[in-house]
Order: structure tokens, then C-alpha cells, then sequence
């Protein structure tokens, strides 16, 4: 091998060195500073509606599975926020589902709320059927959906026959924690 062959490999050795380098750095920087940013900025709250608050009136263009009950005076109810296209709310509804059947007999309505437009009701009707959700579904509830303060999906909130949110992710326990508080504090 001559000497200039040998340069021109070590050179390039070099370079390539340079390259890893730079981009080892370049990726450790990018690790500190999302840490960084994630301390100095707390994560978004998935929550929604704060527990305390009175939930807004709940409408829709149009329901799927019937319409929810209009005497809610004494009901604990369930809300929950959704979208066909969502996969973890895919992933929840088996849970929701459940949740459902142990609660059924105890005064609890769950409604679904998704801000699909009204073009979407076949779709919607299908995701239903497919995960053997039985419970009201309103389609198009971008305005309940904002009075909710629904930023991220899925979400849930547990709200009291007087209109209060007792519990949403942001809640300490499960969701049915929440359900028995608000049993407990409307003497369900």
C-alpha cells in the first residue's frame, strides 16, 4: 500500500470519526434539552374539565344507541371523549365496556361524546357495534366537547346528579373510584 493510499484512507477515517462525533453530540444535546424543556414546562393536563367545575349541557348533532336520559337529577354520569380514528380509545372501550356492565343497575348513564362530523355516523356506528358499546353516543359534540375543556382524547369525566365533576384522568384512583365517589356523595 503507498503511503498516499494510506493518507487518503486516514483521512477519510478522520472524516467519518468527525461525522460520528458531531452526531453523537448532536443527539445528546437534542436528549438534555427535551429534558430541559420537560422540567421547565410541565406536561398538558389530559384531564379537561376540572374536578369541582359544572360540567356544560351535553348535546350532539346526532346520537347513536338512543338519546342519553334528560332527567339526570339522579344519576351519577359518565362522559367520555372519543374518536373512531383514536387507537387508544380503541384500546380503552373493552375497559369502558366493563366499567359499564358492573355500574348498569347502580343510577350510572355513560354517554359517549366524539366530534366526528355527522358524514363520520356510519363509521361511528360500526366502531360502536364492533366494541360492544350499548350506551348513548353523541356525534358531532364539538360544543359540549370544548365546554369540556377536551384537549386530548380519550377522556373522562364522572359527574354528579347535581352537575359537578368529581373525577377525570387527572384524579387520583380509577375511574371507578370516581364512579363510587359520586355514588357516595349523591347517596346512590
Amino acid at each position: 500500500m503507498s503511503s498516499s493510499n494510506f493518507d487518503s484512507n486516514l483521512e477519510s477515517v478522520g472524516k467519518q470519526s468527525a461525522v460520528v462525533r458531531f452526531t453523537k453530540l448532536l443527539l445528546i444535546s437534542i436528549v438534555l434539552s427535551t429534558l430541559l424543556l420537560y422540567w421547565i414546562v410541565p406536561p398538558i393536563s389530559d384531564g379537561g374539565l376540572e374536578v369541582g367545575a359544572t360540567a356544560p349541557p351535553i348535546n350532539a348533532l346526532e346520537w347513536v344507541n338512543g338519546q342519553p336520559s334528560e332527567d339526570t337529577s339522579d344519576k351519577v354520569i359518565v362522559v367520555n371523549a372519543w374518536a373512531t380514528w383514536c387507537i387508544n380509545c380503541v384500546r380503552e372501550m373493552p375497559e369502558l365496556v366493563e366499567t359499564q356492565r358492573r355500574f348498569k343497575d347502580r343510577n350510572v348513564q355513560f354517554i359517549g361524546l366524539t366530534a366526528e362530523s355527522l358524514d363520520s355516523s356510519p363509521k361511528v356506528k360500526d366502531f360502536l357495534l364492533r366494541t360492544n358499546v350499548t350506551w348513548p353516543n353523541g356525534v358531532a359534540a364539538t360544543n359540549t366537547l370544548i365546554g369540556f375543556k377536551a384537549e386530548a382524547i380519550p377522556a373522562v369525566w364522572v359527574i354528579t346528579p347535581d352537575g359537578k365533576v368529581v373525577w377525570n384522568y387527572d384524579s387520583g384512583g380509577t375511574l371507578d373510584d370516581g364512579i363510587e365517589m359520586a355514588l357516595k356523595r349523591a347517596s346512590l
